[in-house]
């Protein structure tokens, strides 16, 4: 019966990319979550409106010069630098009034008792609450300005939701990150406890530290950018099932930072493999016989 024989640096290669490919697969789930989460607060965040509220019988040149002064603030900027200002006439305020409950003031009243208004989408930078009450304070001094309105309370439940949930999903990064590093590891050091006595055994002929690292590290780095290419690969599959099912999700895609994570997770497969390879050849080229056993 023929043995078979053991070469420097196999080891149980299928266990240990199994291992770090579920790890870099969960990790890079969470951060495509962090992704399209941020996607959704920003998308939130410059939708934020203002009603500006004009004076009853206000001139067209004193409209003109409030809307000229609005155009002009980096507040009422989007982030791709378009004004976002939209004038809503009093007959226009009255349709809408209609359209949403039902009720037409004209028909009891000569006139519409609504005034005509600016409707301003604030830059998300602005969108704080300290930010929301500054602006509204400001265009309140100008002249023809009757009211400045804005949802205050549903800004402050925003922010602060999403800054809870910032902090949550941070926190739970790093928690993930460790506990995949670990995993890797662990699982990478007990696949190398097949080889403690091979590796002995080329220390003893004379075999330099490098020789007896470098099969082990290449295999390691190799098969940890494999590794990450599954889980790219699994990744991309999810991602193309979620967006064909939900067409919003897909609206959140943002392809640069999605191809970034996803270049990451194969670098950081390597990277996982070698260095923890190296720990592992390391630790077992520095015990002594005894420890082997």
């Amino acid at each position: 019966m023929q043995r078979h024989k053991k070469t420097l640096g196999s080891y149980p290669s299928l266990m240990v990319m199994f291992s770090i490919t579920m790890s870099l697969t969960v990790l890079g789930l969470f951060a495509l979550i962090l992704i399209h989460a941020g996607s959704f607060s920003r998308l939130i965040k410059e939708n934020i409106e203002m009603n500006v509220y004009l004076n009853e019988n206000i001139s067209d040149s004193l409209r003109m010069e409030i809307e000229s002064t609005l155009m002009r603030k980096r507040y009422t900027q989007s982030p791709e630098g378009k004004t976002q200002i939209r004038y809503i006439s009093k007959e226009e305020a009255n349709k809408i009034f209609v359209e949403t409950y039902g009720e037409d003031f004209t028909k009891i009243l000569s006139d519409s008792p609504l005034p005509a208004s600016y409707v301003l989408k604030i830059h998300p930078e602005y969108s704080d609450s300290v930010n929301m009450r500054q602006i509204a304070a400001q265009i309140a001094q100008l002249p023809g300005v009757r009211e400045v309105d804005y949802q205050e309370d549903l800004i402050n439940k925003i922010n602060n939701n999403i800054r809870t949930a910032g902090l949550i999903l941070a926190v739970s990064a790093v928690v993930l990150i460790f506990v995949s590093v670990l995993l890797i590891n662990n699982t990478i050091r007990l696949a190398f406890y097949s080889q403690r006595f091979l590796i002995r055994s080329m220390q003893l002929v004379g075999a330099t530290r490098w020789f007896i690292q470098k099969p082990f590290l290449s295999r390691a780095l190799i098969q940890g950018a494999l590794s990450g290419i599954v889980s790219v690969l699994l990744l991309s599959g999810m991602l193309y099932i979620a967006y064909s099912e939900l067409r919003e999700l897909a609206e959140l895609r943002q392809t640069e930072y999605i191809a970034s994570v996803f270049a990451s997770l194969i670098v950081l497969g390597g990277a996982i493999g070698f260095l923890s390879s190296y720990r592992a050849v390391h630790k077992y080229l520095n015990m002594s016989l005894d420890e082997l056993y």
